[in-house]
């Protein structure tokens, strides 16, 4: 951030360098929009809209699509914290903005821009295109029977409300978190990630067997995981199931793929412990203490 700095006071130093200033101008405006994208997303919606306004402010360093992303961005904000007029404005000025959308989310969500302002046959029609290129949320918009102007908030992506419960997990707040895990799942049904969180978050707080049906359904959804994070997730939902062999098999997967994987190591050497595995077990904690500490 230290360059960024000293970019925003070229044009004031040296009039020769306009080209290099625009250049550092357009720079900046993406990283408060990509800022801003992670704050949404985790939920920081004041802070969002605080970031997507700068990027507003760049708006000759932005093209149109990229500035109809952040004023559709700041509507959502906006939309979650209650603002329905303030976000409808912002929906506005995005759907002018990009009157031609380049890919299947742009269309997505400037779909849902029209549908928020009560353009019901134009949110279709954008619908469908996005649908016809093979995104998900729009097939999902489209096999809905909803008439009503639902704000974006309460359609958005299904990592979004991922990420959100996360962040709420991790503070503490576990009903807030189990309620944004379950949008989640309602727009992604096979979302393995948010169905282990939420058997967190249940088990967190009592609700034992709530937690035991999410950590089979994480299990059930995700067959063939693909990462060291599935692997992981699978395998603590399987220990947590009484399947101890197959939790071993999954968490060793996970440090196969992830050497440095403390958490793996923890829960490994956890499951070896209740299993007589002491030596087994002492190695394993012996790792997790050693890469977990060295991300402290």
């Amino acid at each position: 951030m230290k360059k960024i700095s000293r970019i925003l006071f070229l044009p004031l130093v040296v009039l020769s360098l306009s080209g290099n200033a625009a250049s550092a101008g357009n720079h900046e405006a993406k990283y408060f929009l990509s800022n801003g994208e992670t704050k949404l997303n985790a939920g920081n919606y004041k802070e969002a809209i605080a970031v997507f306004t700068k990027a507003i402010e760049y708006e000759p360093k932005l093209s149109r699509s990229s500035l109809s992303e952040v004023y559709f961005k700041r509507g959502f904000a906006k939309a979650a914290l209650g603002d329905n007029e303030g976000s409808k404005a912002d929906y506005r000025i995005s759907i002018e903005l990009d009157r031609t959308p380049k890919d299947a989310e742009a269309y997505y969500n400037r779909g849902i821009a029209k549908k928020t302002i009560g353009d019901s046959e134009g949110a279709r029609a954008d619908f469908k295109i996005a649908a016809m290129h093979g995104y998900n949320n729009a097939k999902k918009m489209l096999q809905s029977n909803e008439t009503s102007n639902t704000p974006f908030y309460a359609k958005t992506d299904a990592k979004s409300f991922f990420s959100s419960g996360k962040s709420k997990l991790d503070a503490g707040n576990h009903k807030g978190a189990i309620a944004d895990f379950t949008k989640s799942i309602e727009l992604d049904e096979k979302f393995a990630a948010a169905y282990f969180n939420r058997g967190i978050a249940k088990r967190l707080t009592g609700d034992k067997q709530g937690s035991v049906g999410d950590f089979k359904k994480t299990i059930e959804v995700d067959p063939t995981p693909t990462n060291a994070d599935a692997y992981y997730n699978r395998g603590t939902a399987k220990s947590f199931t009484g399947d101890n062999n197959g939790a071993l098999a999954d968490l060793s997967k996970a440090i196969d793929l992830n050497p440095t994987y403390g958490e793996a190591y923890a829960q490994r050497g956890k499951i070896k412990e209740t299993m007589g595995d002491k030596q087994g077990a002492a190695s394993d904690h012996k790792h997790a203490k050693k890469f977990q500490g060295a991300l402290q």
